[in-house]
């Protein structure tokens, strides 16, 4: 659907580039996490594929060939739509600026109003929402753009937990019908539950884009934290097992541990003082694997 070869921006007057030889392909029914730390690129990579910019390198392919841009779904970190409209008023302008009629209307207007549980809100004043709600407004509004590929830029910032878990089913429910979504969010669980692959940026560079499963994997480790530095004896124990361990600042990721050593560890950490703040058994999150790859930058 989508592909960026050698894709290359800079803003006037910037000292670095904004992007560098960006290489991306994007399918129908998939869903691209987009990672990095603020400054990495990522709004600037949505604004060259929405056509708010134009790339100063490379060049940019819509179904394979540079075909005119398609209608896109776009919810932005700003919220975009009129104060001084009702809920209902501004689904009903957005409806009539994305040309939307009859049959088509209806139903769109009713699935985006569920999915963004806006159903008590509609005769609410805009500016008169909540700061959750008025994010969950804006979400709608992209949502109710029928379009071949969606673009989400932090849109669930300031929305209550319940609410989120709503959006986001929204989005795997785009992805399910054969639409093509970028998501970019700070909350790393949220892009580990709806993307298939992951793309990192960092200063304006691709740092790795790798299928969602291949990244995560199925290592399993056993991760701890404590308070302040490990008990002492901690790295002894771990040492006289022989286990493959990571030092953090304030604790250790154990990886191919079996089920006696696991029950050693266990049992002494249990009985030294302070206890773990953590302790997880697992594969590894999407959140430990970003910071890794990342440097530890947030």
């Amino acid at each position: 659907m989508l592909e960026l070869r050698a894709v290359g921006f800079s803003y006037p007057g910037a000292s670095a580039p904004a992007l560098q030889q960006i290489d991306l392909r994007l399918g129908a029914g998939e869903c691209l996490g987009l990672l990095g730390p603020n400054g990495a690129g990522k709004t600037t990579l949505l604004s060259l594929i929405s056509g708010l910019l134009r790339p100063d390198q490379g060049e940019l392919r819509w179904c394979g060939e540079q075909a005119e841009r398609p209608l896109l779904g776009i919810v932005p970190q700003q919220l975009g739509f009129y104060a001084a409209l009702s809920v209902r008023e501004n689904l009903g302008l957005f409806a009539d600026l994305y040309r939307l009629r009859d049959a088509e209307r209806r139903t769109r207007l009713e699935w985006v109003i569920h999915s963004t549980a806006l159903e008590d809100k509609l005769s609410r004043r805009a500016d008169r929402l909540s700061g959750g709600e008025q994010r969950r407004l804006n979400f709608a509004l992209g949502l109710l753009q029928p379009a071949p590929l969606y673009l989400f830029d932090e849109a669930t910032v300031g929305v209550d937990a319940q609410s989120r878990l709503l959006l986001l089913d929204a989005i795997q429910a785009l992805t399910a019908a054969g639409k093509a979504v970028i998501y970019t969010s700070h909350y790393l669980d949220e892009v580990e539950r709806v993307a298939q692959r992951i793309l990192l940026l960092q200063q304006g560079q691709v740092r790795l884009d790798l299928d969602k499963q291949q990244l995560l994997g199925d290592r399993h480790g056993l991760l701890l934290e404590w308070p302040g530095p490990p008990p002492a004896g901690v790295r002894a124990l771990l040492e006289a097992l022989r286990l493959d361990v990571e030092w953090l600042p304030n604790g250790c990721w154990i990886e191919q541990l079996d089920a006696a050593a696991l029950a050693r560890i266990a049992e002494f950490v249990g009985t030294q003082a302070p206890l773990p703040s953590l302790l997880r058994f697992g594969r590894p999150s999407l959140e430990q694997l970003y910071l890794h790859f990342s440097g530890g930058q947030l």
